[in-house]
């Protein structure tokens, strides 16, 4: 959940976007299965690198508490939480953090085990930042990771992103390194793609 408690967004990004075959879209309660399916199906895989996965197995009511966590900070404009739908089936997550200095937001992601290795985060972070950049606040995009996740460290190199900062940071999942990359990409340098 956000640290913040007010928001310095006016406005909400969409809370659905078309992408491809994909659908990123605000989570509905009736997501809560299939967000505890996928989240099963995928927890050894997610696990390296999601400190949340520890609270992992969750049940059904976990889930719609958590969805109902997610409502409040939509509300609130202080997150933006979002699965990745594939002809109506949950395959990950992605969205907004809002949590950086005001003009800044930090997209995330996650896939299913079944989903890695064929661009679809990549995908998705793009249309993320494109997104973003549609909100006249937000002046800066930025992507965190490990850098012992390489995985997640590619996805922002090749969308142009620059890496602006090399960090310690304390490690927060079994598969993190202790030092952290933080990826920026600045309205003017997106608009001049």
């Amino acid at each position: 959940m956000s640290d913040h408690l007010n928001s310095w967004l006016s406005q909400s990004p969409p809370e659905r976007v078309e992408c491809g075959e994909y659908v990123i879209r605000k989570y509905v309660f009736s997501d809560a299965a299939q967000l505890r399916d996928q989240v099963r199906k995928s927890t050894e895989h997610l696990r390296p690198w999601m400190p949340w996965i520890e609270a992992e197995p969750q049940t059904l009511d976990d889930k719609e508490d958590l969805i109902r966590g997610w409502d409040e900070e939509w509300a609130n404009r202080t997150g933006f939480t979002m699965g990745i739908f594939l002809k109506g089936e949950l395959i990950g997550a992605t969205g907004y953090h809002v949590r950086g200095p005001v003009g800044v937001l930090e997209i995330g992601y996650w896939l299913g085990v079944d989903y890695v290795g064929n661009g679809i985060a990549t995908m998705c972070a793009r249309e993320l930042t494109h997104v973003a950049f549609a909100l006249n606040e937000v002046n800066v995009v930025e992507i965190h990771h490990d850098v012992a996740n390489q995985a997640s460290g590619r996805i922002p190199e090749k969308l142009g992103y620059v890496c602006e900062e090399t960090y310690e940071r304390k490690p927060e999942a079994p598969g993190e390194s202790g030092v952290g990359n933080r990826w920026v990409m600045t309205r003017q340098s997106w608009g001049h793609r």
